[in-house]
């Protein structure tokens, strides 16, 4: 139940509109404007609505400014097909509504093709193939962007370094499929997406994810594995693996799906959620004796406050009322019933929490130092060698200790290591967090992806070992300084770990 940036289930690739700086809402206003006078030079239907104008200012208005910064505006038609997903997206009969055309991908850097010998034979055949088989089709919506340029060459790279590099199927110049969605944002929705693709053998190239204000989203994919360049076919695949999981019995649905109509609050929320219990224990805490005082931290579902509890300097984790759902509620239940029979020196203390709605919170100890993600890349701090290996020190006697209850923690980050006044570090947030069943084994994506193990990634069964990776990267992290995978976003940098082997350097 993290609410931190970058979970799987958030998106952390979009940034909310309210928190655009000067030079992004300029630059969101001349790509409105290009595109809008493209529009209206084409003759489009829409451009003579009598309120055209409004209604594009508004569609990029909803989106995040990397929306405007990133499309390409050359494709203004592909702005409107945005327009008009979105709106079918509305309707709950429809939803998830999806668009699929064949594109031309030719990744490019400063302007340049990318880096290719003209002579190798294999290049030159691609190239010619490439040429007659589709020199009509438009490039995708997004053009070539830094981030895929980056995949690319970072796979070029890591085959080089594998002595592969004659092996290595570079995208230089292919037909590939877009794949355009949209429905209501929902928790681990990119998960439900990407994993769907997977089914039908497709391999994402690009990956572009965008929540609106009013509670939708948009994710765009450059996807190749399809053989053919007609787009029904394809279509057929998608509409067959979307009715296969809508006929998915409930009780075998890991999570609320994509393709779900809208149910109330107040269906979805129990009075009070039931947490397991041997009546050993009690954690339910007296909300007299709780007083809330300053914020720490905000999240698309939560809140972090600071605060007391029966004089105790406590961290209280909120809900928020009005965002809360089945999928929230079970990883709720989930922390609490961990946590509760937690105790570690290296582990954060488990103080109480409240079942009862709409006051649903945990309450911690207060690790008065934050986290080493925030140490890290927002106060840029740097850590001695001794201090470094008392941090990893740390994290492996919590982390053991976890592993040797049968519990997976499933989402080991700097983000979630906290730090008391006297310089213990600690794991945290048990919100993904899972005991381990007596096969040893366990299916089900869930964490961060610049974390995550491949496994994980791929819904393959999946043991400790995954929380192992997990500290390597958090390993990498520390000794660097540095953003694993930082020139990707999280979900290309998924898209590389899996299949182009991309590992941190």
């Amino acid at each position: 139940m993290a609410i931190k940036e970058e979970s799987c289930g958030s998106r952390a690739v979009v940034a909310s509109v309210t928190k655009e700086n000067p030079r992004q809402h300029r630059m969101k206003l001349e790509v409105y404007g290009e595109v809008l006078q493209r529009i209206q030079e084409s003759n489009y239907e829409e451009a003579n609505f009598p309120d055209f104008d409004d209604q594009l200012w508004l569609h990029f208005n909803r989106l995040p400014a990397r929306y405007a910064l990133d499309v390409n505006v050359e494709r203004a038609e592909d702005v409107l097909a945005h327009q008009r997903l979105l709106k079918l997206a509305e309707d709950p009969a429809t939803r998830p509504v999806f668009e699929v055309r064949c594109v031309q991908v030719s990744p490019t850097h400063n302007g340049h093709s990318a880096e290719a010998d003209p002579s190798d034979p294999a290049v030159k055949e691609d190239a010619q193939s490439s040429y007659h088989s589709s020199r009509a089709l438009a490039p995708p919506t997004f053009g070539s962007s830094p981030n895929f340029e980056a995949l690319t060459q970072a796979y070029k790279d890591h085959a080089q370094d594998d002595d592969s590099a004659v092996n290595a199927q570079l995208p230089y110049s292919r037909p590939m499929h877009e794949i355009t969605f949209s429905t209501i944002d929902k928790p681990k929705l990119l998960s439900q997406l990407t994993s769907m693709l997977g089914e039908l053998g497709l391999n994402i190239q690009e990956a572009h994810a965008f929540s609106t204000a009013d509670g939708y989203s948009l994710d765009v994919f450059v996807v190749d594995g399809w053989a053919q360049e007609e787009t029904e076919g394809l279509k057929d695949a998608l509409r067959k693996e979307i009715r296969k999981l809508k006929d998915q019995p409930y009780s075998k649905q890991k999570s609320i799906t994509f393709f779900e109509h809208d149910k109330s609050t107040n269906e979805l929320v129990p009075a009070c959620v039931e947490i397991p219990t041997d009546g050993t224990d009690e954690w339910e805490i007296d909300m007299k004796q709780l007083k809330i005082e300053k914020k720490v931290a905000c999240g698309s579902y939560g809140e972090l406050y600071r605060g007391t509890y029966c004089s105790q300097e406590v961290a209280i984790k909120i809900l928020k009322p009005e965002r809360v759902n089945a999928e929230m509620l079970r990883e709720f239940s989930q922390e609490v019933y961990i946590m509760r029979k937690v105790r570690h020196k290296n582990v954060v203390q488990f103080i109480g929490a409240c079942t009862r709605s709409p006051n649903l919170c945990i309450v911690t100890e207060f690790m008065a130092r934050g986290s080493i993600y925030d140490f890290l890349h927002k106060q840029k701090g740097i850590f001695k060698l001794q201090s470094l290996l008392k941090v990893a020190l740390d994290v492996s006697k919590g982390m053991n200790y976890l592993h040797q209850n049968n519990i997976i923690h499933r989402d080991l980050k700097t983000a979630n290591l906290l730090m008391d006044e006297h310089e213990v570090v600690k794991v945290a947030d048990f919100g993904v967090a899972r005991v381990q069943t007596q096969s040893g084994v366990m299916t089900a994506e869930t964490g961060t992806y610049r974390w995550m193990a491949p496994e994980v990634i791929e819904h393959k069964p999946y043991d400790h070992r995954a929380d192992v990776f997990s500290y390597a990267i958090v390993l990498w992290e520390l000794l660097t300084g540095e953003l694993p995978y930082s020139y990707l976003t999280p979900l290309q940098a998924a898209v590389g770990v899996v299949q182009k082997g991309l590992r941190p350097k």
